[in-house]
């Protein structure tokens, strides 16, 4: 992956989900106090002070343990108020030298007795930095360059024309897939948050508190998988795995049930995962290839839509583990992505590997309403528009940006298509609060850019 650049994913936040001030992750109060004391060596990584024993390592089972029942998941914000009253109150050991002292005495101006003339400036001009408006959008993006990986908040207005990277968390592992969750069970107020899931090449599936700048760790990890004795990921009774065995490439959150996300793996499975508990709930039975593509019905709560590498879209009802699909289509090559149509949920659309973009009923398998060729090469990214009926815009791997329309009938209509210059395109996505912006994905250039579909002029024509 030397030379590999890309965006394989990318999504909206809606206008008033973010916090208008993001907190952001600052030394803990103690070890700011021991910084500044010189008591200790924050980079020391055995925590061992000199004279003093090690303290007794937390057993594996234990950790996993605590892991395994917590049901809230930990924020990594800090008490302002804490942290400024974690002042030097005690001086080293006599004949010690302290390399902070006279220079940092007091973790804040506000303690020091010897300043009368408290400034803020500073602080409230980062504030202002900060600061999320009311008419912004985030845009969540992952990114891979080279052997870095990345998942970089943009914020996009509209009205001011601003797009700028506002934050940004350094992943581990190279992302595949996000997908936003407005369900937070640390959250003890509204229950609700602004997370996003992110599945990667590993088995795992981190979730990210975007109101938390500068956090090194997500907040939760599904699917961490806790090792026995002998270093194996240990396994239920049936010999089933706890989550995935192969890396997670869709995830789907359940809006009609806040609490649960579902996700498809490279191992066949789709696992779906209770929130509040942080654990599977749920894992169905494999589904003869790696699960490329999922999405929940925006009505009915048990009902998936999923589409296969071997070329098979499926309708399941999660409620019977046993039962056949409900519906189902077999079409060539690899399905790419699978999204139902949400102005009529009696149509749903796919497309695959091969460049074809198709509208299916979905009251009857196999049964096909309308077919098109949309790229040369897969049609790797597709989105409609969540205000303008119609509206369909896809991505393909000939670098190509595509506008079509689709007709009550499902008929479907090519209105434009532009090279974009960014690439091979991989993701896009309509905004949630402006019918006509897209952000789409690449692979060269800037990789990642805003679309303002109006300023065609045949776009605008068929819309009107």
């Amino acid at each position: 992956m030397e030379d590999l650049r890309m965006v394989p994913d990318l999504l909206w936040i809606a206008r008033g989900v973010a916090k208008s001030v993001p907190n952001k992750v600052k030394l803990d109060p103690a070890e700011l106090q021991q910084l500044i004391q010189g008591s200790g060596n924050l980079d020391d990584e055995s925590g061992e002070e000199e004279g003093e024993p090690m303290e007794e390592e937390t057993p594996a089972e234990e950790k996993s343990a605590e892991t395994d029942s917590d049901a809230k998941y930990r924020k990594h914000d800090i008490d302002d108020d804490k942290v400024e009253e974690a002042y030097l109150k005690d001086f080293d050991a006599e004949g010690e030298e302290n390399a902070m002292r006279g220079v940092a005495m007091y973790a804040s101006n506000k303690d020091d007795p010897y300043i009368t003339q408290q400034v803020d400036s500073d602080e409230e001009e980062e504030k202002d930095d900060i600061l999320i408006k009311p008419n912004d959008n985030l845009v969540a993006v992952a990114k891979v360059v080279k052997d870095e990986y990345n998942l970089d908040i943009y914020v996009y207005n509209q009205t001011n024309d601003d797009w700028y990277c506002h934050h940004h968390y350094i992943l581990e592992a190279p992302p595949l897939c996000l997908e936003t969750i407005q369900h937070d069970p640390g959250n003890d107020e509204t229950g609700k948050g602004n997370l996003i899931a992110l599945g990667t090449m590993d088995t795992k599936i981190n979730i990210w508190d975007l109101d938390v700048m500068n956090a090194c760790m997500p907040i939760v990890t599904l699917g961490e998988k806790p090792a026995s004795k002998e270093g194996k990921s240990r396994k239920k009774r049936d010999g089933s795995q706890q989550g995935h065995s192969d890396a997670v490439i869709s995830l789907s959150w359940n809006r009609n049930t806040p609490h649960v996300l579902a996700s498809g793996g490279a191992d066949q499975q789709i696992v779906l995962w209770d929130l509040d508990e942080a654990k599977a709930a749920q894992i169905l039975p494999p589904r003869g290839a790696e699960v490329q593509t999922i999405q929940w019905h925006a009505n009915e709560d048990t009902i998936l839509l999923a589409g296969m590498m071997n070329g098979t879209v499926q309708i399941i009802d999660c409620r019977d583990n046993e039962s056949p699909p409900v519906a189902e289509w077999k079409f060539g090559g690899q399905i790419e992505k699978v999204i139902w149509n949400h102005f009529d949920l009696q149509q749903a659309i796919v497309t695959t590997d091969e460049g074809l973009l198709s509208i299916i009923d979905t009251r009857k398998s196999n049964q096909v309403l309308s077919e098109a060729r949309a790229h040369e090469g897969g049609v790797s990214g597709v989105s409609l528009s969540l205000i303008t009926k119609g509206l369909l815009a896809t991505a393909g791997e000939d670098q190509m940006l595509c506008i079509w329309k689709i007709e009550d009938s499902g008929a479907l209509t090519k209105i434009h298509s532009t090279k974009l210059n960014l690439g091979e395109l991989h993701s896009l996505k309509f905004n949630p609060d402006i019918g006509s912006i897209l952000a789409v994905g690449g692979s060269a250039g800037e990789l990642v850019r805003i679309i303002d579909l109006n300023k065609f002029e045949a776009v605008g024509s068929a819309f009107t």
